[in-house]
């Protein structure tokens, strides 16, 4: 099993924004050392509370200069917010940039202040993110692009430079709710499973949907680097430690992701149900629960073995950490744990890679 870090990166009215990346980069760059395969920022907009992170290839952009074979992977691109040929020519230089380390992620979003701050209908955000993708992949693929849809329309663009990675980038879709792990299987994408927006019990339900789907399809059995796994985990030596670094962090992390559906009654369409249903999980949550279902926060050896447990369950073939959701675990903490996970953790999995 590989393993990889996730970035949402909150930032506190007491922290600095300056620090907080310059952080982020230092733990990227060591990850590297320390064996870590992949980092996996998500873009997010207009709430620092939540992220200060709306640029997340920016981000990577830095990391690739000051790494060699990390895999700069994006958890996610939110597809409906921007176009989809200003996209593929970011990705693409980044692939560039980087000698082909680019990891595609993409999603269409929920929040819905992402987008009523750029224009943008959220009940369309399905069938723009499927016309992106199509433009995307024609754009990279192709010497013309000429694409007539619902939302975009080019006639004969030349988008340049195609990535070094070819056909493309490897393409991993975010699955969150439950018509998307269907068309995701239907479509024989690769995907990203969270567990802080789907706890394990309900990731049961969830992922045969998706192998359902691919098997109905005609694609091939999903392997396991079809499925990447990405939640909230953290090691320390003793759970008192554990508990004192991280459950403020973690409550920070419950009262960001409780406020930011302001808009009471706002019409999602069929996104509506699914995000009460998490707005009112959330609200419900404890340090406790939050270790229980959708966490990992343990010291090396119980760590492991809820590891193997998971990935006999779920099949995954990469297990993106979270090690600091809420953002206020110190930087030296968060490295200092990051050590004690490649030293005593990742040896036991080199043998699944």
């Amino acid at each position: 099993m590989k393993f990889g870090l996730h970035y949402q990166l909150p930032c506190t009215g007491t922290q600095s924004p300056v620090q907080r990346y310059r952080d982020t980069i230092e733990q990227a760059v060591h990850a590297e050392s320390l064996g870590f395969e992949s980092i996996w920022p998500v873009e997010q907009h207009f709430n620092p509370q939540l992220s200060i992170m709306p640029a997340p290839l920016l981000l990577l952009t830095a990391v690739a200069e000051r790494t060699t074979t990390l895999r700069l992977g994006i958890a996610i691109v939110l597809l409906p917010l921007s176009h989809p040929l200003r996209v593929a020519e970011e990705i693409a230089v980044l692939d560039v940039i980087s000698n082909g380390r680019v990891e595609f992620g993409i999603g269409r979003g929920s929040i819905p202040t992402h987008f009523s701050g750029f224009g943008i209908d959220q009940t369309e955000s399905r069938g723009r993110m499927m016309e992106a993708l199509d433009m995307i992949r024609q754009a990279w693929t192709s010497e013309q692009v000429s694409f007539h849809g619902q939302f975009y329309s080019v006639d004969d663009i030349a988008v340049v430079p195609k990535p070094v990675q070819q056909p493309h980038p490897p393409i991993r879709a975010a699955a969150n709710s439950l018509d998307t792990f269907e068309l995701m299987g239907r479509l024989g994408y690769p995907i990203f499973v969270a567990s802080q927006v789907n706890p394990y019990a309900k990731m049961r339900e969830l992922i045969p949907v998706y192998h359902q789907a691919r098997a109905a399809a005609g694609h091939a059995e999903a392997r396991a680097e079809d499925i990447s796994l990405l939640g909230p985990l953290y090691v320390g030596n003793s759970q008192g430690q554990i508990r004192a670094e991280l459950e403020p962090s973690i409550r920070r992390f419950l009262q960001s992701v409780s406020s930011i559906y302001s808009s009471q009654g706002q019409d999602l369409g069929p996104e509506s149900s699914r995000i009460k249903e998490v707005l009112e999980r959330v609200r419900r949550m404890t340090y406790d629960k939050v270790a229980e279902v959708m966490g990992i926060f343990e010291t090396p050896q119980a760590c492991v073995e809820r590891l193997q447990a998971l990935h006999e369950e779920f099949g995954m073939g990469r297990m993106i950490c979270w090690f600091n959701p809420g953002g206020t675990v110190p930087h030296s903490q968060v490295m200092r744990s990051m050590e004690l996970f490649a030293a005593k953790v990742m040896p036991h999995f080199r043998d699944d890679a």
